[in-house]
C-alpha cells in the first residue's frame, strides 16, 4: 500500500502570535486543515494518508528521511504559504519523494511554482486527485493537472480527520464548507476567479454530518468557511433551520461564525435563523465609509443601506459584527481614517479585521496598478504579517501617510477603553434574544468557566500577568453583561479573549508598520513589475476569433439593450485578459468555462440597469462584423486602452 503525507506549510500567523505572546491560550492554530482532511476523504483506500500541519506540530526537518516512509507528498497553501511550500518540496525533491503542489497560491500563480513541484493541481481537487493517483500509479500522470469545470459539491465527501484528531484540541475552532463561489465582484478579490461567481452548495445533510462529527471530536466553535454564507439565501435558510434544530438538541450548542455580506441586515428572517443557530459573531466586508471607495471597487451592494444602521440592526439579534476594514483605495485620503473611527464609534463594532489594501496577482485591481507603476515588492516582508503589509503606492496619500493613518486605526480600534464603551453598546443594543438551547447544567459551568479561566490565568500567571487595565476591562464587561443580557457572557468574554489577542499583536504590528515606513522614507520602493500584466498577448489576438461566435451567441441573445452587445463583449474580453493574459497559448476547456462566466456576468450586469429598447434601435452588432478583421483589432485596442488608463486620461 502507497503512503502519502499530506502538509499544510508552516505559517507564522498573526494568530500564533497574539495567542502565544501573553501566555493564556494554548490553542496553537485558528481553525482545523479542512482542506487537507477533504483531500484525505477524496484518496482511494488503497492508499494510506497521513496528515501533518506544521503550524501545530514541529516543521519538517531535512534531518529525518521521509522516503523510508511514504512514497508520495502533498502540499497545499495560500500565496503566504508558498515560500515555505517551495522549501518543503525542495526538501523531499532531495529525498527522492515526488511532490504535489495544490490549493489557491498555486492556482493563482502557476508559473511561479512549476520548477519547485513535480506536478500542479489548479482549481478545485474532486476530480483531479483521485485522477492524478490513479494514474501516478501506473506511471503516467501529468505534470498538471487543471479543474475545467466548477464540481459538484455534492461529491465532496465529509472530511477524514482521522489523523488530526489527536491533536484536534490545538486548534481554536474546526471548519467546515457550505459553499463556494460569490455572486459579487470586488475589485481587489480574486475568489470569483477560483471559484466562480454562481454559489454551489453542499448538501445540507452532509454540512449536520461534518458538524457532528467536529462537535464528537470535541471541537466547541465552528467556522463556515464560505466567501458569502448567504450568497444564496433560500440555501441559507434550508440550511440554518436544519442546523439549528441539530445544534439546540446537543447538550452544549456549537458557537458558530462565517463571513458575509452586509445585505443580512435587509432580512430579518435570515438574521432571526442566524441567531437562534447560535451565529455569535460574523465577519462582514464593511471595506469602508466612504461612498466613492465602495464604488471604485465595485462594492455596490454595501451602498444599498445606511452602514451604520446596518450594523446595529444585525447586532440587535446579538450577532457581533466583525468588520472588515481597508485603508488605500484611489479615493481614500488621510481624512479617510477619522471617517473609520467614526464609523466604529457609531456602530458599536466591538471586532475589526483591519487591512492595508493589497494588490493580488490575477485580479483586475492588480492590472490596473500594475499598468499605473503602483505595485511595490515587498516580498521580503509580506509573510510577516500580510494584514499590515501593503504592496500598492496610494493615490489620494503619501504611502507613508496612508501606513501611519493605519496604524492610528489600528490603535484605536485596540484601545480598552474604547473598546469596553462599544461592547456596553453592543449589549445594550441587542432586542431579541437568540433562541438558543442552555446547556446542561456541567456544560454550562464548563463553558463560563472557559471565559473566567483567562481572565483567572492572567491574573495569577506570574510573569505572564494580564495588564491590570484588561483585567479590569474583563471585569467590567463581565459585571455589565450580567446584569444586562446574562445570555450574551459566554459571546462577551468570547470576543473580549480575542480583542486580548490582538491588544498583543499591536506592537508587532506596530514594527512592521514602521519598518514599511522607514523604507518609504528611504528612497523609492522597487517596483514589483509584471510586464505582461493587462496587455493583450499577440498569440490571444490570432485565436481571438476562434470565440467569436461564441461570445456572439450569448451576449446577443441574452443582452436586452442590443447597441450594448459589442461594449459587453469588450467587458468580457478585458476580463478575461486579465485573468488568462500571461502565458496564453491558445484557448483550452478551462478557457471557456471561464468565458461562459463572464458571459453569465456581464448579461447580468447589462439587464440590470438595460434601458427599454427603443424601436428606432438598428445599430445591432451582427456576427459578421464581430468577426471581422477591422472588430476585432478595435476591440484589442479598445481592451488596451481600458487596460492602460488611456480612456480615462483622455477624458480628462
Amino acid at each position: 500500500m502507497s503512503r502519502i503525507l499530506l502538509v499544510s506549510p508552516r505559517f507564522d500567523s498573526e494568530f500564533t502570535r497574539g495567542t502565544q505572546g501573553g501566555g493564556v491560550n494554548k490553542k496553537m492554530a485558528l481553525m482545523t486543515p479542512l482542506h487537507l482532511a477533504t483531500i484525505a476523504a477524496l484518496t482511494p483506500d488503497d492508499f494510506q494518508v497521513d496528515i501533518y500541519d506544521e503550524s501545530v506540530l514541529e516543521p519538517i526537518s531535512g534531518d529525518k528521511d521521509y522516503s523510508k516512509t511514504y512514497d508520495l507528498v502533498g502540499v497545499t497553501g495560500y500565496i503566504a504559504h508558498l515560500p515555505r511550500a517551495k522549501e518543503l518540496g525542495a526538501l523531499f525533491r532531495r529525498q527522492g519523494i515526488p511532490v504535489v503542489m495544490g490549493g489557491p497560491g498555486v492556482s493563482g500563480s502557476p508559473e511561479d511554482c512549476r520548477d519547485a513541484f513535480d506536478v500542479l493541481l489548479l482549481g478545485e481537487s474532486e476530480l483531479t486527485w483521485p485522477r492524478f493517483l490513479s494514474e501516478w500509479k501506473k506511471g503516467q500522470h501529468l505534470s498538471e493537472y487543471r479543474q475545467v469545470e466548477r464540481p459538484d459539491l455534492t461529491l465532496t465527501p465529509a472530511p477524514d480527520w482521522t489523523t488530526v484528531a489527536p491533536y484536534i484540541d490545538r486548534y481554536a475552532m474546526g471548519g467546515v464548507q457550505t459553499t463556494r463561489g460569490c455572486p459579487f465582484d470586488c475589485e481587489f478579490c480574486d475568489v470569483i476567479h477560483l471559484f466562480g461567481r454562481k454559489p454551489r452548495h453542499k448538501p445540507i445533510e452532509t454540512v449536520i454530518e461534518e458538524v457532528l462529527a467536529l462537535k464528537k471530536l470535541g471541537i466547541k466553535m465552528i467556522f463556515m468557511c464560505d466567501d458569502d454564507f448567504i450568497g444564496h439565501k433560500k440555501y441559507a435558510k434550508d440550511l440554518l433551520r436544519e442546523l439549528g434544530s441539530v445544534n439546540n438538541s446537543l447538550d452544549e450548542p456549537v458557537a458558530f461564525t462565517t463571513q458575509l455580506t452586509i445585505d443580512l441586515a435587509q432580512d430579518e428572517e435570515l438574521m432571526e435563523l442566524m441567531a437562534d443557530a447560535n451565529f455569535g459573531q460574523v465577519l462582514v466586508g464593511i471595506e469602508s465609509p466612504r461612498e466613492a471607495s465602495l464604488r471604485e471597487t465595485n462594492k455596490l451592494q454595501n451602498l444599498r443601506g445606511d452602514m451604520v444602521d446596518d450594523i446595529r440592526k444585525i447586532q440587535s439579534y446579538g450577532i457581533a459584527v466583525r468588520a472588515s476594514l481597508v485603508v488605500g483605495f484611489d479615493s481614500d485620503d488621510s481624512a479617510v481614517i477619522d471617517e473609520h473611527i467614526d464609523l466604529l464609534k457609531r456602530a458599536n463594532v466591538v471586532s475589526t479585521n483591519i487591512n492595508t489594501m493589497k494588490a493580488y496577482p490575477g485580479t483586475p485591481l492588480w492590472v490596473r496598478l500594475q499598468r499605473e507603476n503602483r505595485v511595490v515588492d515587498v516580498s521580503h516582508i509580506y509573510t510577516d504579517a500580510p494584514r499590515v503589509v501593503s504592496n500598492i503606492i496610494p493615490k489620494g496619500m503619501t504611502r507613508t501617510e496612508m501606513l501611519e493613518g493605519y496604524r492610528r486605526l489600528l490603535e484605536f480600534s485596540r484601545d480598552w477603553d474604547g473598546y469596553v464603551e462599544r461592547m456596553r453598546g453592543f449589549v445594550d443594543g441587542v432586542t431579541r434574544q437568540p433562541k438558543v438551547a442552555r446547556p446542561s447544567g456541567l456544560a454550562r459551568v464548563k463553558a463560563i468557566g472557559r471565559g473566567l479561566g483567562f481572565l483567572i490565568k492572567g491574573a495569577v500567571g506570574g510573569d505572564k500577568n494580564l495588564p491590570q487595565k484588561t483585567k479590569e476591562s474583563f471585569k467590567e464587561l463581565l459585571q455589565h453583561t450580567w446584569k444586562t443580557a446574562p445570555y450574551l457572557v459566554q459571546r462577551v468574554m468570547g470576543i473580549t479573549v480575542q480583542h486580548t489577542m490582538d491588544v498583543m499583536l499591536l506592537p508587532y504590528h506596530s514594527k512592521v508598520i514602521q519598518q514599511q515606513v522607514d523604507e518609504d522614507q528611504a528612497g523609492p520602493l522597487a517596483l514589483d513589475r509584471d510586464e505582461s500584466a493587462g496587455l493583450v498577448p499577440e498569440k490571444f489576438y490570432k485565436k481571438l476569433n476562434k470565440v467569436m461566435p461564441m461570445l456572439h451567441g450569448r451576449l446577443s441573445t441574452e443582452i436586452i439593450y442590443k447597441p450594448a452587445i459589442a461594449e459587453a463583449m469588450t467587458a468580457v474580453v478585458k476580463d478575461f485578459v486579465i485573468r488568462w493574459a500571461n502565458g496564453f497559448e491558445d484557448f483550452e476547456d478551462h478557457h471557456m468555462v471561464y468565458l461562459n462566466e463572464l458571459c453569465d456576468r456581464h448579461v447580468e450586469r447589462w439587464n440590470e440597469r438595460a434601458p427599454k429598447p427603443a424601436a428606432s434601435e438598428t445599430d445591432v452588432l451582427s456576427l459578421e462584423r464581430a468577426k471581422s478583421v477591422h472588430f476585432v483589432k478595435g476591440l484589442v485596442v479598445a481592451v488596451e486602452q481600458d487596460l492602460r488608463g488611456a480612456s480615462a486620461h483622455a477624458a480628462a
